[in-house]
C-alpha cells in the first residue's frame, strides 16, 4: 500500500455543463432578455439599514405619492403566513414587521410603472428604528448566549452516549466551516404573467421552483 492513494472517480473528472456552449457564446437567454408586454410593472424593495432593531416608525406616505407608483406593500398585505422558508420554520419573514434581524432584510416594495420609479420612490421612506445589539461572528453569539435561529440540526446513529463512555480514545476539536454559496451568472429576478382564472405564470432564475410556487 503506497503512502499516498489519488482520489478517482467523477469528482476529478471535467464534465461539460449543459447549458455550457449557450453560456459562452451569449446564446442563453436570460429572464432580463425577455420581451416585456406593455404595462408591465416593476417592483423595487425597501430594505433595513439597521443590522438589528425593532421598527419603532415606518411612514411611506411619501413612497405611495411618488411618481409613477401603482401600490406599496408590506408585511400587512400578505395574506397568509409571512414566510418563505423552506423550512416552514416561520423564520424568513417576506417583510421584516416588527423587528429586523440582519442589515438590507426586506421591509416593504414598491410597486411602480419602471424600475426606475420604483427605485427613487423607495429612497423617500422614513423607517426609525431602535437598535438592539447584533453580533456577526459565531464565537461572539456563543458567548453571549445569542438565541439559535432554528433549532439545532442533529443527526445520530445508535447509542452514542454508551458508544463514548466505552471508546478507547477521545479526541475534542473545533471545527469553522465558512460559508459558501453558488456563483450564479444570472442574477434574482422573477417574471409573472397573469392569465386566466386567476392563473399566473411564473419565469424566475431559481433551482427551486417548488420554493417560488410556496411564495
Amino acid at each position: 500500500m503506497t503512502a499516498q492513494a489519488n482520489i478517482k472517480g467523477g469528482v476529478h473528472t471535467d464534465e461539460r455543463h449543459d447549458s455550457a456552449h449557450k453560456h459562452v457564446t451569449g446564446r442563453a437567454e436570460y429572464i432580463d432578455d425577455m420581451m416585456e408586454p406593455v404595462g408591465t410593472l416593476h417592483a423595487y424593495l425597501g430594505l433595513s439599514e439597521q443590522a438589528h432593531g425593532e421598527i419603532t416608525k415606518l411612514d411611506l406616505t411619501d413612497v405611495a405619492a411618488a411618481k409613477g407608483v401603482v401600490g406599496v406593500l408590506t408585511a400587512k398585505d400578505i395574506p397568509g403566513h409571512n414566510d418563505i422558508s423552506p423550512t416552514g420554520k416561520n423564520d424568513d419573514p417576506v417583510f421584516a414587521e416588527k423587528i429586523v434581524e440582519f442589515h438590507g432584510q426586506p421591509i416593504f416594495a414598491v410597486i411602480a410603472e419602471t424600475r426606475d420609479a420604483a427605485r427613487r420612490a423607495a429612497a423617500l421612506a422614513k423607517v426609525e428604528y431602535k437598535a438592539k445589539r447584533h453580533v456577526t461572528d459565531v464565537a461572539d453569539a456563543l458567548e453571549v448566549n445569542y438565541p439559535h435561529v432554528t433549532e439545532p440540526l442533529k443527526l445520530e446513529r445508535g447509542d452514542v452516549e454508551s458508544a463514548m463512555a466505552g471508546a478507547p480514545h477521545r479526541i475534542k476539536a473545533s471545527q469553522r466551516v465558512g460559508g459558501q454559496d453558488h456563483f450564479y451568472l444570472e442574477g434574482h429576478i422573477a417574471f409573472a404573467f397573469p392569465g386566466e382564472d386567476d392563473e399566473v405564470t411564473v419565469y424566475s432564475s431559481t433551482q427551486h421552483p417548488s420554493e417560488v410556487q410556496h411564495m
